[in-house]
Order: C-alpha cells, then structure tokens, then sequence
C-alpha cells in the first residue's frame, strides 16, 4: 500500500481517480480548496483544504506520503485569457510548489497536463516530439510547467512522468461539450445550439480509460517521459449531437453560432498514443458507450 496525495482530488477527474486508487488499496489524502463531493469517497481518505500557491498547505497535505498525483489546475481556457496571471499562478508556479516539495520529501511525481500544449500542431495524429507551440494562456501555463518538470527531473533528478490530456469525458463532468449538449436539449428538445461550425475534430476519451492511463503510467512509465492520453480517433462536434440525440430519441433542428467556439480553442486534435500503447495501455470505451454512460449520470442529477 502507498500512500499518495492527490492535488485537485475533488474535481471531475481527481473524484474518479480517488475512487480508483482506493479501490487498489492505496491511502489517498486529497488538498483541494472544496471538499469532494462523493461521501462514500470522503469518509475513507483524508481531506485538507488548501491551494497547490501555497507551499505551506503542501507541506502540511504530503506528510507521510510517498507519491504525488498532481491534477490541481485552472483548467477553463476561456477563462486564462481573463486571468492570464491567475493562470500562470495556479498551473505553473503550482507545479514549481510540487515539485519543490518532491524534491526535499523524495516523492515521486505524476503530473497531469494537457494536449493544448501542442497548439495547433503541423501533425496529427500527433506524436509527444511535436513541438509545443500553445496558442492560448492555458496551454502556455501548462507548457511551461512541463518545462519546469522536465528541468527538475534533470536537474534534481525528480521521478516525474507527464499525461498530455486530450479531451476527458464522462460522469462528474459538467462543463464540456456532452454537458452542454444534454442541458440544451433538455430545456428544448426541439432545437440544438452548436457552438461554432459543428466541425471542430477531435481525440475525446472517457474517464475510465484516462484513470487506467494514471495508473498505467505511475506503475509502467518512464522518469522524465511525457505521454498522450487519448484514443487516437476523432469525432466531430456534430458526431457528439448526432449519438446524443440518438440516446435521448430525438430529432432536434440544429443551429450553429459560426465562428469560432472560443479564443484559444483548438479547432482539431487527435493523439498519436504509440507510446503509451507500448505500455500495455488501450482505450475500452466506444464514444456510443461512453455518451451513454454519461447520460445517464446526468438524468440522475435532476
């Protein structure tokens, strides 16, 4: 058994990767500013309010602990080009905290970033040696703690290994195109706002295949090493409503804003997991299966 510290445990993902490493029989303690919102989770790990800026309530969450999961973030890219510093302060100097923090206690580090660090990348699907070319204030944060990371792995020698998130679905999220989509529909069943062309392309992986890459990564990976998490396929925007509105048996008329859908979003992105794969990883979940799935979380929180 290990004791780990999840950073952000109480989020979309953070919740679900809480309940899995339980299940495996690990001690989790969670620092998050809100508390986890599953009492059946709550009451078997240890909750400790508090902010990743802040390396005092790091200090105080990672006592004991010989790992860290690192999932702590400002995550919303609409938002970073209002608070580009709030952003920077959150996902970079936060990282810097964490790793400080391994450094001194020597932990290991599982550090959580995302696929918006390639930008708009020349090649798809797109391979880790893409060259990080972010075009929003989110994904230069978390470039630049990946930087950060893989200067103190050099450096101090840190064992930290990266996940490159791609788009990450399911219950317990309720932002994202699927959320969207089921509360527009839901309001009226008639009509379908779709942000932007219904074109947008690409790689949306379900919450179970991206906690099976946590761990996968944590037990099979390789310090220093950063690895996509995503199913290597794409689906377009009007694919989603398409199987949503199937699930839900109905025919709505779609209507598209045009446009783009918000600054800084990337319009198309597909992984190339060939590395990951190697690490006897592949995902499970068919997007039919999965948009079912989180349906029918939805309906139950009405």
């Amino acid at each position: 058994m290990t004791k780990i510290l999840i950073t952000g445990h109480a989020g979309f993902i953070g919740t679900h990767l809480t309940q899995k490493l339980l299940e495996m029989g690990h001690e989790v303690v969670g620092l998050d500013k809100k508390p986890i919102k599953k009492p059946d989770i709550a009451d078997k790990i240890k909750e400790i309010k508090g902010d990743v800026r802040s390396e005092g309530d790091i200090k105080k969450a990672v006592e004991g602990c010989q790992a860290i999961f690192h999932l702590a973030a400002q995550s919303s890219v609409p938002k970073s080009t209002r608070e580009i510093k709030k952003d920077f302060s959150t996902n970079t100097k936060g990282t810097i905290n964490i790793l400080k923090t391994a450094i001194k206690n020597d932990l290991e580090v599982i550090n959580a970033s995302t696929s918006t660090v390639y930008g708009k990348p020349e090649k798809t699907p797109t391979p880790e040696t893409e060259q990080l070319k972010p075009i929003s204030p989110y994904g230069a944060s978390k470039a630049s703690a990946e930087m950060y990371c893989n200067a103190l792995h050099n450096t101090h020698n840190v064992n930290v290994k990266t996940l490159r998130l791609y788009n990450v679905y399911g219950p317990h999220n309720k932002k994202g195109v699927m959320w969207d989509f089921f509360n527009k529909l839901d309001r009226n069943p008639e009509k379908l706002e779709i942000l932007g062309t219904g074109k947008q392309e690409k790689d949306y992986i379900y919450i179970d295949d991206a906690i099976d890459a946590f761990t996968t990564i944590w037990e099979k990976g390789k310090p220093g090493e950063q690895y996509n998490v995503g199913t290597q396929k794409t689906l377009t925007v009007n694919q989603i409503a398409d199987i949503t509105t199937q699930i839900m048996d109905i025919t709505p008329e779609y209507k598209y804003t045009g446009g783009k859908s918000w600054k800084g979003d990337v319009e198309t992105t597909q992984a190339d997991t060939t590395k990951l794969r190697k690490l006897s990883w592949k995902p499970k979940t068919t997007p039919e299966e999965g948009i079912k799935k989180t349906y029918h979380w939805y309906k139950k929180q009405k």
